[in-house]
């Protein structure tokens, strides 16, 4: 009888022991899912914003190339503060788009079963790596049009306007943000070859 008492008690301790396993076990999944849900609404509600960063940038973007197809050592000196006030805009660009990216950056590390989060965590590695290396080629080029425009103003005695160089605000070299292999973006110049 005893044997039995103790076998009851040994059995009745197990099933116990699995209940209380498999409650936290269910009470962790259903934080896990919670934590996830919350995951891709951030992603919902944040991704429009950076969506908007980017194409602000890009509309900056083809302004900058408007203007350098017009632009020769000559009339830089004529447009000094526009170019100082442009490449500041261009700064402050790029800065509100990794400003937006930060949840991004934080929640889309992880695949997500919603089709419409995981689009959306897609599409902002793509433009954010787009972003952040035009941003660096962009820099680059520009950087390397007022060492020459300084040269210019040396050599007149530096009678010009100064012309500030832009800045590297994120990065300072080109990256690889979805890690694929490639630096969607880098543009390769003459001098870099």
């Amino acid at each position: 009888m005893k044997k039995s008492l103790i076998i009851i008690g040994i059995v009745i301790l197990i099933i116990i022991i699995l209940f209380i396993g498999a409650w936290i076990w269910f009470d962790g999944l259903k934080e896990d899912k919670l934590e996830t849900q919350e995951k891709m609404d951030e992603i919902k509600e944040v991704y429009p914003n950076f969506n908007q960063a980017v194409n602000d940038f890009s509309n900056l973007r083809n302004e900058f190339y408007n203007k350098k197809e017009n632009l020769f050592l000559e009339t830089l000196k004529d447009n000094a503060d526009e170019w100082n006030s442009f490449i500041n805009s261009y700064k402050d660009a790029i800065q509100k788009v990794e400003n937006n990216a930060l949840k991004l950056k934080e929640n889309c590390n992880i695949e997500y079963g919603d089709v419409g989060v995981s689009t959306k965590c897609d599409s902002f590695k793509v433009n954010y790596e787009a972003a952040q290396n035009y941003y660096i080629t962009d820099i680059k080029l520009y950087n390397e049009m007022v060492d020459e425009y300084d040269k210019y103003n040396l050599e007149n005695g530096n009678t010009f306007p100064k012309i500030n160089k832009g800045e590297f605000i994120v990065y300072k070299d080109y990256i690889d943000y979805d890690k694929d292999g490639e630096y969607f973006g880098k543009e390769v110049s003459y001098n870099e070859e």
